[in-house]
């Protein structure tokens, strides 16, 4: 392999990683919801952030009726006085 070949299959194997990293980031939707979720999450134990979603919505769980509420009032709140994501989705946790 010449020496042209190798330099050329460094710079791609370098694009193609730096476009992966790039995929792989958050999207602006999902970093706003993560930070709503941080701030509602303070005090309550019983919640587990399942996942966001590339649009923004926040999938969780939850065991108590009382935290799932208190985190979509909370939710709810936030999105009436900023920028708006997609309701999120609250799943008890099974067995409980």
């Amino acid at each position: 392999m010449s020496r042209a070949s190798r330099r050329v299959r460094a710079v791609l194997l370098l694009a193609v990683v730096g476009a992966g990293c790039e995929y792989l980031r958050d999207g602006p939707e999902q970093e706003l919801a993560n930070r709503r979720w941080r701030e509602c999450v303070t005090g309550l134990r019983d919640v587990m952030l399942d996942r966001v979603d590339p649009d923004g919505r926040i999938r969780f769980t939850y065991v108590g009726m009382n935290d799932r509420d208190r985190m979509l009032t909370c939710l709810d709140v936030a999105a009436r006085s900023g920028q708006p994501l997609p309701e999120p989705v609250a799943s008890a946790v099974a067995g409980k």
